[in-house]
C-alpha cells in the first residue's frame, strides 16, 4: 500500500498555501489510482460585520392641523395656496374684508373681545400684540383701554375697517357752580366733535355684527325650566351661626334632572375655609361644585364653623351658583343664586377709642380741610362713625353739602378722613369756625381729642372761564382748559358738566366733573381721551398654530359664504418624514436610535439616518393584518414628492475589528462548531470555536482563534491539480 503522498508541501510557507490551492494525493490499498484532494485555505481576518434588515417606507408630510372658521362670513380672499409655506405673520385669508393673520399661541380664538372681555383668551391676545411690537405694559387677563389701542396700531396696519359706521358725536362741557370757591364767567362752554377713526373699506360688510356673525358670538336662547335645562337655587338654614356652630347649605332643582348634573359653584365671602387644625379658618372648606342625581330636586352640604383663635369681628361666606358659558348648559341658575352666612364676631373684649384733629387750624374760603379720625383698634370689617358738623360755618353757604352718614374706617387700617370743601363769597364777613364732633355709639367710646375745630377766614373769589373746543378722531385726545382772572390762593376744587350726544365709557373716558386748580396757579386742564369703539377683536382675525406650517389644500374660495365651524384649509409639517410600516415580527427586531440607510425610488438618493419613532401599539390594515409605524430622521434634506417610495436599510447589530471567517470555513458537529486550522507542519486540525455575527458570507469568531491562522474553506475531491516535487 502506498503513502499518502504531498503533491504540494506544506514547507513551502503559508503564502504559497495562501496563493493556491493545497493539493494531498491518497491511494489506498484496494486502488492504486491515485485520488487527489484540494485544499482551500483562507487567512482569519479582522472585519467590521452588520446584521441588517431591509424594510420598505413612505416618503410623507404629515397633516397637523385643520383650521375652522369660529364665525359665519363671505370669504372675501383667499391668500394661500396648496403647498404654500406659511409663518407667523402672514395672511391665510379674508372674512367680510378682515383679514386673518397666522400668529403663534396656545390655543385657537373663540369668541368677540372687547372693552370689559376677561379670560385666558386676553391674555393670549395681549402678548401676540406685545410680542409685535406694540405697546401693552399690562400683559393680563383683562381687555383694557390700553389693550383697545395696541390692537387698533395692529389693524391699522393691515388695513382693517371698523366694526360698524357711526356718525359724528358731540361732547360739550360746561362750567358748575361752586359758589364758596369761585365765580363763573360768561365764556364757560366748550364743544367738540368726534369723527369716526376709519371708513369701512370696499368689500367690508357694514351689518358684520349685527347678523349672523353676532349671533354666532353669543349664547344661544336656552327654554328655561324644560326638563332638559333644570334651575338651580340655593338657600341656607341659618343667615347668622356663631363659631361653634353648622349651616347647612341646601340646592334645589326644578324640575328634578333627567341626568346626573354637575353644578358649579363660587365660594367667597371674607372668611377663610380650611381645616380645622390650622387654628385661624373659620369653616369647612365647601367644594366649587356638586352633582345634582337624576330625578333627585334637593342636595344638601353641611358647613361646621370652626372655633378660631383669631379675634375678628363679624365675617360671612357667600356661596354662589356660577353660570356655565356656552350655547348648551346643562342648568339654569335661579333667582336665588346666592347665599350669605353671617359668623357672628369674637373679641368682644376689644373696646375702640376714636380721635379727631384737623390737617390745619385755618382755612381761607375756596379752600379746603381735611378731618382725620383714628381708632385704637384694628378691625377687620369696616367701623361706622357717627359725626356731627357744628360750628358759625353753614353747610351749602360757607361748606359744600357733606354726606356725614358715609364716614367709615375701612377694614384692615386704623383712619379715615373728611374732607371739607368751603366756598369763597362775596361777602365782607368775620371770621367763622367749622367743629367736627364724634358722637359716641354702642361700637365704640370717645378718645381725646373728640372735637377738632377749623377757623374759616374769608376772602375774594376768582372769575372762571373756559378754552377749548373742536375736532376729534376716534382714539385721539384733546383738553379743554378752566382759567381764572387771578391765581387763587389754595387748592381750589372747580366742577364741570359733561354733555353731548356722545356717551361717557363707551366713546370716550368718564369725566370725573371735578379738578383741583392748585394754589397759585391761575388755569388748570382737563384731558377728553376718545374710545375707538370701532375697534374690536373677532376670533376670525387671528389664526394659531404650531408655524411655520405648510398649506395642506385650500378648502373654500373666495366669494364663498362659510358657516360657522365650517373648515377652511388643512396644514402639514413644512418638511418631508419618512415613514415605516413593518409586521409584528419585524418590529420585534427594531428600537428607536438604530441606524438606517434610506433609498428613494424617485430620486436615487441615499441618506443616513436612524429611527426616530415607533408605535408601540399596532394599526389594523384592511385584511386584519398588524402594521407598526414609525418615522426616520435622516441628515440632510429629503429630495422627494409626497408619497414616493423608500427602501430602508436597518442595522440591527454590529461588530467592529473583530475576527472573522468564511461561514463556508465553519463546520457543524455534535460537540458545537469548528474550524479547519492548516498547521505549519502541514498537517490540518480541527478547532474548536465560538461563532457570532452573521453578515452574508462572514462570521464572526468570538472564541477559538487568534487571528494568525490559515482556515480550510473547501476541500475539493475532484480537483485535477498538478503534483510539486
Amino acid at each position: 500500500m502506498k503513502k499518502p503522498r504531498l503533491i504540494a508541501m506544506i514547507s513551502v510557507g503559508v503564502v504559497a498555501l495562501i496563493l493556491a490551492g493545497v493539493a494531498i494525493g491518497q491511494m489506498t490499498s484496494d486502488d492504486a489510482a491515485s485520488a487527489e484532494l484540494l485544499i482551500v485555505p483562507r487567512p482569519v481576518e479582522r472585519r467590521d460585520l452588520t446584521d441588517m434588515v431591509t424594510i420598505n417606507g413612505e416618503v410623507r408630510r404629515q397633516e397637523i392641523q385643520e383650521i375652522n372658521l369660529p364665525v359665519d362670513g363671505k370669504v372675501s380672499n383667499v391668500s394661500v395656496e396648496d403647498g404654500d409655506t406659511v409663518d407667523t405673520g402672514d395672511e391665510l385669508f379674508a372674512l367680510d374684508g378682515r383679514t386673518a393673520v397666522a400668529v403663534s399661541g396656545d390655543f385657537a380664538f373663540y369668541r368677540q373681545l372687547d372693552v370689559g372681555s376677561e379670560g385666558p383668551d386676553v391674555k393670549q391676545l395681549e402678548t401676540i400684540l406685545a410680542a409685535g411690537g406694540y405697546d401693552v405694559r399690562d400683559i393680563d387677563t383683562l381687555f383694557t383701554e390700553e389693550t383697545r389701542r395696541a390692537l387698533a396700531e395692529w389693524q391699522r396696519d393691515r388695513d382693517y375697517g371698523g366694526a360698524t359706521p357711526e356718525q359724528v358725536e358731540t361732547i360739550t362741557v360746561g362750567l358748575s357752580s361752586n359758589s364758596n370757591g369761585y365765580q363763573i364767567g360768561k365764556s364757560n362752554t366748550v364743544a367738540y366733535t368726534i369723527n369716526p377713526s376709519v371708513a369701512a373699506p370696499s368689500g367690508f360688510a357694514a351689518a358684520r355684527l349685527s347678523s349672523s356673525a353676532r349671533r354666532s358670538l353669543l349664547p344661544r336662547p336656552v327654554e328655561v325650566g324644560t326638563p332638559a335645562k333644570p334651575v338651580i337655587e340655593v338657600s341656607a338654614s341659618a343667615l347668622d351661626v356663631d363659631e361653634g356652630d353648622s349651616v347647612t347649605i341646601t340646592f334645589t332643582a326644578t324640575p328634578a334632572p333627567e341626568r346626573d348634573t354637575s353644578v358649579d359653584l363660587t365660594i367667597g365671602g371674607s372668611a377663610t375655609s380650611g381645616t380645622r387644625d390650622n387654628g385661624s379658618n373659620d369653616y369647612e372648606t365647601i367644594d366649587n361644585s356638586f352633582v345634582m342625581p337624576a330625578g333627585q330636586t334637593t342636595v344638601t352640604v353641611t358647613v361646621p364653623v370652626w372655633v378660631d383663635q383669631v379675634k375678628e369681628a363679624r365675617e360671612d361666606l357667600t356661596v354662589t351658583i356660577t353660570t356655565q358659558f356656552g350655547n348648551d348648559p346643562n342648568y339654569i341658575v335661579g333667582p336665588s343664586d346666592q347665599v350669605r352666612v353671617r359668623i357672628a364676631a369674637n373679641g368682644d373684649d376689644l373696646v375702640s377709642y376714636i380721635t379727631v384733629d384737623a390737617s390745619t387750624n385755618t382755612v381761607d374760603e375756596g379752600s379746603s380741610v381735611t378731618f382725620t379720625l383714628r381708632t385704637t383698634v384694628e378691625s377687620n370689617e369696616d367701623l361706622d362713625l357717627s359725626v356731627a358738623l357744628s360750628g358759625s360755618a353753614q353747610q351749602n353757604i360757607d361748606l359744600a353739602k357733606l354726606d356725614l352718614d358715609e364716614i367709615t374706617i375701612p377694614a384692615g387700617q386704623k383712619s379715615t378722613t373728611l374732607q371739607v370743601q368751603t366756598r369763597r363769597d362775596d361777602l365782607v364777613e368775620g371770621d367763622e369756625s367749622i367743629v367736627l364732633s364724634v358722637v359716641d355709639t354702642a361700637d365704640y367710646q370717645l378718645g381725646s381729642p373728640s372735637t377738632a375745630t377749623v377757623k374759616l377766614v374769608s376772602s375774594d373769589l376768582p372769575e372762571l372761564t373756559l378754552a377749548g373746543g373742536g375736532s376729534i378722531s376716534e382714539g385721539g385726545s384733546t383738553s379743554f382748559t378752566i382759567i381764572a382772572d387771578a391765581p387763587v390762593t389754595e387748592d381750589t376744587s372747580i366742577n364741570y358738566q359733561v354733555g353731548g350726544t356722545a356717551q361717557p365709557g363707551t366713546d370716550y373716558k368718564t369725566l370725573t366733573g371735578t379738578v383741583i386748580m392748585r394754589a397759585g396757579n391761575s388755569r388748570v386742564s382737563v384731558t377728553i381721551s376718545t374710545i375707538d369703539d370701532d375697534v374690536i377683536f373677532l376670533p376670525s382675525d387671528m389664526v394659531v398654530a404650531d408655524w411655520p406650517a405648510r398649506v395642506g389644500t385650500v378648502l373654500v374660495d373666495e366669494g364663498e359664504f362659510v358657516l360657522q365651524g365650517s373648515p377652511v384649509l388643512t396644514l402639514n409639517e413644512p418638511d418631508f418624514t419618512i415613514t415605516l410600516s413593518v409586521t409584528a415580527g419585524e418590529r420585534a427586531d427594531l428600537e428607536i436610535g438604530q441606524k438606517v440607510s434610506v433609498s428613494l425610488d424617485s430620486s436615487d438618493q441615499e441618506l443616513d439616518g436612524a429611527i426616530a419613532t415607533l408605535d408601540e401599539n399596532a394599526t389594523i390594515a384592511d385584511d386584519g393584518s398588524e402594521l407598526y409605524e414609525g418615522t426616520i430622521a435622516v441628515e440632510g434634506d429629503v429630495a422627494a414628492v409626497d408619497g414616493a417610495r423608500a427602501t430602508i436599510d436597518v442595522t440591527l447589530s454590529e461588530r467592529l475589528n473583530v475576527l472573522a471567517v468564511p461561514v463556508a470555513a465553519v463546520l457543524r458537529s455534535a460537540g458545537g462548531d469548528e474550524v479547519r486550522v492548516v498547521n505549519d507542519a502541514g498537517t490540518i486540525t480541527r478547532v474548536r470555536v465560538t461563532i457570532g455575527l452573521v453578515d452574508g458570507e462572514w462570521v464572526e469568531i468570538v472564541e477559538g482563534l487568534t487571528g494568525n491562522e490559515l482556515v480550510v474553506v473547501d476541500v475539493d475531491p475532484q480537483a485535477d491539480v498538478a503534483t510539486g516535487n
